[in-house]
C-alpha cells in the first residue's frame, strides 16, 4: 500500500509501457476483482488507459531495473490500478463530464454509495462539501475525465449539532451522542438508537437519513410493536402471488425492497419475536431478501437504523433477544438521554413548540410566564419530548385568547401544591349537618315501635334507613 506521502503519477491518454512486473506481483494483481471497481466504458487495452494511476511505492517495489527488463513485455495497467484502489485507504473517484462515475476506490464505495456507472446529481458537490473536502487532481484541460479525492472534514465533529436542524439541544449529554450520529450519517453501517418512549428516536433517525448520502432515497419506518406476529415476515420481506391463504394477487413488496437505496427504520426492534429474529439476521448478513413463497433472492441496497426503549443487553442475557442479531445491529450505538436529564432543553423546546402552534393557528399566546417555565422544569417527564409537545398544545388551546401561558394552563397535578387546601368553614358546616342528621334518625327510632315505622316517619325506605344508620354509626339496639 502506498505511503501517506507517496506521489501519484497521472497519465491521460498516453500509451505507457514499463518493464516486466515480477510474477509474485502479478499473482497479487490477479486476485483483484476487476468487475466491481471500474466502469465498462474504459478501454480494456492493456497498453493504453485514459486514466492510469500508479503509486510510486508500488512501482518501486514491483518494477526491476530497466536494463534487466524485457522491453517487449507490457504490464496490465487496469489490474495495477485496481490493485492500488483495493489497498489504498484514500477516497478517490473518476467521473466523466456527464457526471458518470467511471472508477471508485474501495474506501470510497460505502461512504458515497457509488458504483461504476452511477450518475451524480447536478448539485452533488454542494452536498458533499458539508462533510468532505474535495480536491480536484489536475490532469490537463483536454482530459475527458476528472479525478477527485475526498478528505473528511476534521472540524465537523465540533459542529455536529448543526448537521441536524430538526434537533435542538443545549445538553452536553445529547451533544456527545450527536457526534456519533454525525459519524453514522457519513457511514453505511447499521445503527442502534436507544432511548425511552417519546425521547425522539425516529426524529433522530430521519435526521441522520436527511444528511446522509442516501437522502434522495426513501425513508421507510416500521414499528415492530404495531405489527401482528403473523404479518411481520410478510411486511418486512414481502410475498409472492399465492404464498399463503389471503395473499394479495400479484404479491406484495416488502419494506426491505421498498427502502432500496434509502434507509429502513426498524422501531421497537426489541418487540420482535425470537423466531423471526433469525430471518432478520439472515437478511442483514446476506444483504439479500427472499419473498415468502419465492426461491429467488434479491440483492439489497439499504441502510438499517434500529431503535428500542428496552435495554437490549439485558434482553440478550435474559434470552429474549438473540445475541448475534444484537451485535449485528449494534455497530454504532446512540443513547438519547431522557428529558428529565436535559433540563436545559425544556424551556427552548417548549418555546419551539409554542412557535409551531402559533404558526399553525395564526393566533394564540406568544409567551410562557415564569411560573409556567418553573412548573415545566419541576415535572419528571415520563413521556419525554412527546409529553412536552402534548402539554404545550393543551396549554396553548386553553390560553388561546390570552397572550401568555401561565402555570394555571398546565395540568393541576404538575403544580407544586397539587392537593387543594381544605376549606375550614366547609368542613365545619359538613360536620354540623351530619350531627343533625344523626339526631333526627335517633329521635325517629326512639319514638317508633319498629324500624319500618321509623322509616315511614322519616319518609324514606327501610333499606335507606339501614344505610344511613351504618354511615352514621347508629345502633338501633341503643
Amino acid at each position: 500500500m502506498p505511503r501517506r506521502d507517496a506521489i501519484l503519477i497521472f497519465e491521460v491518454g498516453a500509451p505507457l509501457s514499463l518493464p516486466l512486473i515480477p510474477s509474485d506481483t502479478k499473482r497479487s494483481l490477479h486476485r483483484v476483482n476487476a468487475q466491481a471497481s471500474i466502469h465498462p466504458d474504459l478501454p480494456s487495452d492493456s497498453t493504453t488507459l485514459p486514466l492510469a494511476i500508479v503509486g510510486r511505492d508500488i512501482v518501486a517495489e514491483a518494477i526491476p531495473s530497466t536494463q534487466q527488463a524485457n522491453s517487449e513485455a507490457v504490464p496490465d495497467w487496469k489490474a495495477l490500478l485496481l490493485a492500488w484502489g483495493e489497498q489504498s485507504q484514500e477516497y478517490i473517484i473518476a467521473i466523466s463530464h456527464m457526471r458518470i462515475v467511471l472508477y471508485v476506490s474501495r474506501a470510497a464505495r460505502k461512504p458515497f454509495s457509488l458504483q461504476p456507472g452511477s450518475i451524480l446529481d447536478e448539485n452533488w458537490e454542494e452536498e458533499i462539501l458539508r462533510f468532505w473536502m474535495i480536491e480536484m487532481v489536475d490532469i490537463g484541460t483536454t482530459a475527458a475525465f476528472r479525478l477527485i479525492q475526498f478528505r473528511p472534514r476534521t472540524s465537523f465533529y465540533a459542529k455536529s449539532t448543526e448537521l441536524f436542524p430538526a434537533i435542538q439541544t443545549n445538553s452536553s449529554l445529547f451533544q456527545a451522542q450527536l457526534k456519533t450520529a454525525a459519524v453514522a450519517a457519513l457511514s453505511q453501517s447499521n445503527t442502534l438508537l436507544l432511548g425511552e418512549t417519546g425521547s425522539g428516536k425516529e426524529v433522530l433517525a430521519r435526521a441522520i437519513h436527511a444528511v446522509s448520502s442516501r437522502k434522495n432515497g426513501p425513508f421507510i419506518a416500521v414499528n415492530m410493536a404495531c405489527l401482528p406476529r403473523e404479518l411481520i415476515a410478510s411486511e418486512l420481506f414481502g410475498y409472492t402471488d399465492g404464498a399463503f391463504t389471503g395473499a394479495k394477487r400479484g404479491g406484495h413488496v416488502g419494506k426491505f425492497e421498498a427502502a432500496s437505496t434509502g434507509t429502513l427504520f426498524l422501531d421497537e426492534i426489541g418487540e420482535m419475536p425470537l423466531d423471526l429474529q433469525v430471518m432478520l439476521l439472515r437478511v442483514l448478513e446476506e444483504r439479500s431478501v427472499m419473498r415468502l413463497g419465492s426461491h429467488d433472492e434479491k440483492p439489497l441496497d439499504v441502510r438499517i437504523i434500529a431503535a428500542t426503549n428496552r435495554k437490549l443487553d439485558e434482553e440478550v442475557r435474559a434470552g429474549r433477544f438473540r445475541a448475534d442479531l444484537y451485535y449485528r445491529l449494534n455497530v454504532l450505538q446512540i443513547c438519547i438521554p431522557p428529558l428529565r436529564d436535559r433540563k436545559e432543553d425544556i424551556a427552548p423546546l417548549a418555546q419551539g413548540f409554542l412557535k409551531q402552534l402559533q404558526d399553525h393557528y395564526a393566533a394564540g399566546p406568544t409567551e410562557l410566564s415564569g411560573d409556567a417555565v418553573g412548573t415545566l422544569l419541576q415535572h419528571t417527564w415520563p413521556g419525554n419530548v412527546r409529553e412536552l409537545r402534548n402539554a404545550m398544545e393543551r396549554a396553548f388551546l386553553l390560553a388561546f385568547y390570552e397572550k401568555v401561558i401561565t402555570a394555571g394552563h398546565l395540568p393541576i397535578e404538575w403544580r407544586p401544591s397539587s392537593t387543594p387546601p381544605q376549606n375550614d368553614a366547609f368542613t365545619k358546616e359538613h360536620s354540623l349537618l351530619r350531627d343533625a342528621e344523626r339526631q333526627t334518625i335517633q329521635q325517629a327510632i326512639t319514638e317508633a315501635q319498629t324500624l319500618s315505622a321509623a322509616a315511614k316517619k322519616l319518609g324514606c325506605a327501610r333499606s335507606t334507613l339501614y344505610r344511613k344508620m351504618r354511615e352514621l354509626g347508629i345502633n338501633h339496639f341503643n
